[in-house]
This record gives C-alpha cells, sequence and structure tokens, in this order.
C-alpha cells in the first residue's frame, strides 16, 4: 500500500517548478492531490502528468492572496472530498520586474520601495498564512493533519534579498508558532528550506547578476523533502525546517 493512500492533499503554485515536483511526489505515494495556483492551463499540465502516472488530482484556479478566494478553496476541497490531511504551502517567488533594473546589486533594505516590500511580503507569506488560517480549523476538527511550509535558505542565513528573505524568515516563525498551537491537535507543521534550485526562474535571476555558474541543486530534492515530512518523519517532529542548502 502506498504512503499517502487514502490521504487528500492540497498543493499550492503547483502549476509549475517545485510545486508541480512536489505535487506529482504526493499523487505518486497515492494521495488525491488538489493543485492550486492562479493559471488553469498550468494546473491542467501538472493534472495530466499526474494522471498519467496512474495518480488522482483535481485543480481548482485561485489568486491565494484574496482571502475569499483561499476560503472559497478550502471549502471546495472540503465539500468535495470531506476532508483536508495535507497542505503543502508553495506558493511564492521573487518577481523578475523587481530586480532586472538592477543587474548585478542587491536592492539595500532602505532602497525598497513601499509596493515591491508589500508585493513580496503579500506573496510569500500572506499566501501561506491565510491558507494555513483557513484550513488548520478543518484538521482541528478531525485531530489529524500535516503542513509542510516552504521557506529558503535566504530565511535562515544572512543574505542580501531583503524583503524575500525577511518574508521566508517569517515563514520559518510561522511555522514554529503554528507548531506549538496545534500539536494539541494531532497536527505536524514543518518547513522546507532549499538553497538555490535549478529552475527557470533560479537560471533568470541568476543570469541577471552575473552568477551563471554557481552550484544549484534540483527541484526534486524539496520533493523527496516532502515526502520525507509527511511519510517517514517520527510522529513527535514539528516546528522544524528540513534544510538544503547547497551553496554557502
Amino acid at each position: 500500500m502506498k504512503k499517502l493512500e487514502g490521504k487528500v492533499a492540497i498543493v499550492t503554485g503547483s502549476g509549475k517548478g517545485i510545486g508541480q515536483e512536489i505535487a506529482l511526489a504526493i499523487a505518486g505515494e497515492g494521495a488525491i492531490t488538489v493543485v492550486v495556483s492562479r493559471t488553469m492551463s498550468d494546473l491542467n499540465n501538472t493534472v495530466s502528468l499526474i494522471e498519467k502516472e496512474g495518480g488522482k488530482s483535481f485543480a481548482i484556479a485561485k489568486d491565494l492572496t484574496v482571502e475569499e478566494e483561499v476560503i472559497s478553496l478550502a471549502s471546495e476541497v472540503k465539500e468535495r472530498y470531506g476532508k483536508i490531511d495535507i497542505l503543502v504551502n508553495n506558493a511564492g517567488g521573487y518577481p523578475s520586474e523587481i530586480y532586472k533594473d538592477r543587474p548585478q546589486q542587491a536592492i539595500k533594505i532602505w532602497e525598497w520601495s513601499e509596493e515591491q516590500w508589500d508585493q513580496i511580503i503579500k506573496t510569500n507569506l500572506k499566501i501561506p498564512f491565510l491558507c494555513t488560517k483557513h484550513i488548520v480549523p478543518l484538521m482541528i476538527e478531525q485531530r489529524s493533519g500535516d503542513i509542510v511550509n516552504l521557506s529558503s535558505r535566504m530565511g535562515r542565513i544572512a543574505s542580501q534579498m531583503g524583503a524575500y528573505a525577511v518574508a521566508k524568515g517569517g515563514i520559518i516563525t510561522m511555522t514554529k508558532t503554528t507548531a506549538i498551537q496545534t500539536i494539541e491537535y494531532g497536527i505536524r507543521v514543518n518547513a522546507i528550506s532549499p538553497g538555490i534550485l535549478d529552475t527557470p526562474g533560479q537560471r533568470q535571476y541568476n543570469h541577471s547578476v552575473g552568477q551563471d555558474d554557481v552550484k544549484m541543486g534540483t527541484p526534486d530534492s524539496v520533493a523527496k523533502a516532502a515526502l520525507y515530512l509527511l511519510c517517514d518523519a517520527p510522529p513527535v517532529m514539528t516546528g522544524q525546517s528540513i534544510d538544503l542548502f547547497t551553496t554557502l
């Protein structure tokens, strides 16, 4: 029997890249995997890949920065499947328009515009907060659940990534806080903090800052870490981060 057979999982930001890898891995272990992002065409591709491997998946397009859409997501999944066992908060990113005009320069903390700061915090910290806020109560009702949050090495070490590092550091603190507050309900909350990963967006960023030769990990390493947390980690393991640093 597959390790996640009978489980219902939500993976945010799963239309492509790291989220897609995680969704494929979770579905491969038998979970019904609900894939979520803003672009339905990307989600349909993920569903096709999962079904090609014999897995079960369902796509829901939502803008998860909008609380009403997160509420709708939780309601739709609960109505369709009766429960939510797993939440993977993967959605996030560092939009190219923020760095494209400053090649080979980090934006100093005092140079961020309010609009840029708000965009990064909304995308990388508000989304996992809203998903946690509206899905944890359903897990409390069933007295079980697993949450995996995607942080970053930038949230674990000193870096020059400004608002992005602040947001990813916030995810670590949110992971620990949520773990403490939900352990009595049988819910585990952990994080994964990858180093630099070989994705199209990362390669674009590397090129813009003159780091084309930097050593990178692979997205499937994050998927393997997620499977460990969901399938093989000790039941008492909560509030932790698996750090996947490829460079320091």
